[in-house]
């Protein structure tokens, strides 16, 4: 059970890491990005804004991953019912 509840905090915080990424990415952007009227933000490669989006690519990726294999069992004991 012990292994359970860790994995279950460790998805978590993964998923809380994701999304708080996601939702600083405006925000970092802005900040420290120069914005072109109808094209995007310009901003440092390895800057925030960078990190904040590579953070939330690999937190999505992980969290697509390890909820797609979670669904398999689920799947199989709901068509088994």
């Amino acid at each position: 059970m012990n292994i359970i509840k860790n994995a279950s905090i460790a998805s978590a915080s993964v998923l809380v890491t994701g999304v708080g990424a996601s939702m600083l990415i405006p925000v970092a952007m802005t900040t420290f990005g120069t914005v072109i009227s109808g094209i995007g933000t310009i901003h440092v490669a390895g800057g925030v804004a960078a990190t904040l989006q590579s953070t939330a690519v690999v937190c999505t990726l992980s969290n697509s991953i390890l909820f797609g294999t979670a669904s398999i069992p689920i799947t199989y004991l709901r068509s088994k019912l």
